[in-house]
């Protein structure tokens, strides 16, 4: 178990993580892999009281600035739970401080800070869009990306809060019965239920609500990515018993959208992503007595 005062030490002055030698990361991811191995696929939460609040958050891609500012708002205000939703790494100029950042937080507050899965959490992504170049770079040995390899393979894959409000990173995927199947299944013991539902999962990652269309179409994305309309959204709540549905994996250029008669909120956390040329404002959501408000980060 990594040292509390070093953990929090990181959280407070993230530049200290650059100067980190790999020992040093390697201890910090052990000991969170031991607490992830532990949790469900399905991640199930539920609020006593209706003042009870659940922060959601959207991609960071290495947009230190706006995690910290994140950090800021949950210090002040106390969620209950907080829950990434993925995408943490890639195209960002702090990609490791990110990571690290949310690690220590997890490892100091496992019962808060949740992260689940999105599809820059796999070696394919991060070689295309920069982390694994930045890591093995800084590092120099490739091998030793297995250890940020065996973070990605033990996080949960959507979370349920209050048995009606389903939070992923992309969306639905074709098959209506794949929360069922994934249910209380812990990390640990998740090889075989993984590979039997691989197309489900993929998709749950990558998949794109889409206003215009009906039914399931092929994605701009990809080879088996879909884009979904309102009618198999409605069909796949309906089944499932939701309200609503909270995803990121999109940037808007007004930092959220909302979709499907707002039943399904889009958000993304990474403020500026695509640069000055293209500025978003960073967004998150906010569970509150069983309603889901977006709110857009303000930076002074």
């Amino acid at each position: 178990m990594t040292d509390k005062r070093l953990l929090n030490d990181l959280v407070k002055h993230p530049h200290l993580i650059s100067k980190l030698h790999f020992e040093d990361i390697s201890e910090i991811i052990k000991s969170v892999y031991n607490i992830f191995r532990n949790e469900n696929l399905v991640l199930d939460f539920n609020l006593n009281d209706n003042k009870e609040k659940v922060y959601i958050i959207g991609d960071i891609h290495g947009n230190l600035e706006s995690l910290l500012k994140i950090v800021e708002l949950i210090e002040k205000n106390n969620p209950l739970f907080v829950i990434f939703l993925g995408d943490i790494v890639d195209r960002g100029s702090k990609q490791l401080e990110c990571l690290i950042v949310i690690l220590a937080l997890k490892q100091l507050y496992p019962l808060k800070f949740f992260i689940l899965k999105g599809n820059h959490e796999t070696l394919e992504m991060n070689r295309v869009y920069g982390f694994f170049k930045e890591f093995t770079q800084k590092f120099n040995d490739q091998n030793l990306f297995n250890e940020i390899l065996m973070i990605y393979d033990s996080l949960p894959i959507c979370a349920i809060i209050d048995n009606i409000i389903l939070c992923l990173h992309g969306g639905i995927p074709q098959d209506l019965d794949i929360l069922k199947k994934l249910k209380d299944i812990r990390i640990k013991d998740s090889k075989t239920t993984l590979n039997l539902n691989s197309e489900s999962i993929f998709q749950i990652m990558w998949n794109d609500p889409e206003s215009e269309i009906l039914g399931y179409t092929e994605s701009y994305r990809g080879p088996g990515i879909k884009s979904f309309g309102e009618d198999v959204f409605n069909e796949f709540m309906r089944f499932n018993k939701l309200k609503y549905l909270i995803r990121a994996h999109e940037c808007f250029p007004e930092g959220f959208r909302w979709f499907f008669n707002k039943r399904l909120l889009s958000i993304f956390s990474s403020a500026n992503y695509r640069g000055i040329n293209a500025p978003n404002p960073a967004s998150y959501a906010i569970i509150r007595d069983k309603m889901v408000i977006p709110k857009l980060i303000e930076f002074s």
